[in-house]
């Protein structure tokens, strides 16, 4: 970490101010540790290192290779960005046109479904009313038969008097 500056203990705890440099300046920094943990912690650190060295050195060997497959895909990303950026920006004309053509198209058909549907309650009534005066005129037409058939009976009648 740097060289140690001081150091104070205190009941099996101690401070220790380093001093590291950073550029061209030392800043010390400050580790308040017991003892006995970081002796604790230290080998336990030290068997975890032994235990997976062989994995450790392995991924070390991978970093550089997965650090330029990291740049190609940035790389790679910051074009596609750019040729989205420009085919939006040659295209947002068009597409406000196409948005503009949409909408007068809806508008159209808004009407056109509003003239439809007057028609079609048009020609609803028109069958409505055209079936009410089927009815009347049947009904007439069964009085005025009844009326003659009452006529003859009379007639009838009246000959065999």
């Amino acid at each position: 970490m740097g060289d140690v500056y001081d150091c104070h203990y205190n009941n099996s705890r101690a401070i220790y101010i380093y001093s590291v440099p950073i550029g061209n300046r030392f800043v010390g920094l400050f580790d308040y540790t017991h003892k006995k943990n970081a002796n604790k912690l230290v080998s336990k650190v030290g068997k975890m290192v032994e235990e997976n060295e062989k994995e450790m050195e392995a991924t070390l060997k991978q970093l550089p290779e997965i650090v330029t497959n990291v740049n190609n895909i940035t790389e790679d990303t910051t074009h596609i960005t750019k040729d989205v950026r420009k085919l939006v920006e040659k295209s947002s004309p068009e597409v406000a046109g196409i948005m503009a053509n949409v909408n007068s198209v809806t508008e159209r058909l808004d009407s056109t479904s509003e003239d439809i549907c007057d028609s079609i309650d048009m020609v609803t009534d028109s069958i409505c009313d055209a079936a009410f005066a089927i009815e009347d005129n049947m009904r007439n037409i069964s009085d005025y038969v009844q009326l003659a058939l009452e006529i003859i009976d009379i007639i009838k009648m009246l000959l065999k008097r």
